[in-house]
């Protein structure tokens, strides 16, 4: 049977990096955290979420009221963010071999719609699954399979961050890394993928030798 796809969001399927720093800089403000800027940004690619914490000042138990306010504010955003160069391509690929796809993503679920009918590409995803929780990933990967009845051989999880990989290996499933998005390289390595994309042209290409 077709394996499953799931996909994170920001920074994997869309370029809202600039955007998400945007938000992140005016909550900053207000509650006097440290800014993210072009001088400090390459470090923070480098660095475990806490750690990044840590250097801008934010209390790490304050991590999940502000994913909220950025991700109410993300919606003032969303005309100026768009696909990852060759993401559309590559969607359309996977959804011409048959490939059930899903987006699993610490984004709300109405900002990832909005932007799905502005793209016309609603009909691309099966299912939307989201947490505000940082770290919650794997719980909605364990409900994905649960509802889809997927064993974790089936499923596949993309994304461009350390906790997504660790999400997806944590449930068993198979994991793709892709340099395009926030996390530095030598991060990503770290979390062991079994395959590290440059283009999501390699995504389709791996995926179809695993018979996806």
């Amino acid at each position: 049977m077709n394996t499953h796809v799931a996909f994170d969001f920001d920074g994997t399927l869309v370029d809202s990096g600039a955007a998400i720093v945007r938000l992140y800089n005016e909550v900053a403000d207000r509650q006097g955290y440290g800014r993210m800027t072009a001088a400090n940004l390459a470090e923070l690619r480098r660095l475990p979420a806490l750690e990044r914490c840590r250097r801008l000042n934010v209390p790490p138990h304050r991590l999940p009221w502000i994913v909220l306010q950025v991700g109410r504010r993300y919606r003032e955003a969303i005309d100026a963010i768009e696909f990852q160069p060759g993401v559309a391509d590559l969607l359309t690929t996977l959804r011409a071999r048959g490939v059930r796809l899903s987006i699993v993503s610490t984004n709300e679920a109405e900002n990832i719609r909005a932007f799905l009918r502005r793209h016309d590409a609603e009909a691309w995803i099966d299912e939307i699954h989201c947490s505000r929780a940082m770290f919650g990933k794997a719980r909605l990967l364990r409900g994905l399979m649960k509802r889809a009845g997927l064993t974790p051989d089936r499923l596949v999880y993309v994304g461009d961050e350390h906790r997504d990989i660790e999400a997806g290996r944590e449930v068993g499933a198979r994991t793709i890394a892709v340099r395009w998005g926030f996390d530095d390289e030598a991060r990503l390595r770290e979390a062991d993928p079994d395959y590290l994309a440059t283009h999501p042209a390699e995504v389709a290409a791996w995926l179809a030798t695993r018979r996806a």
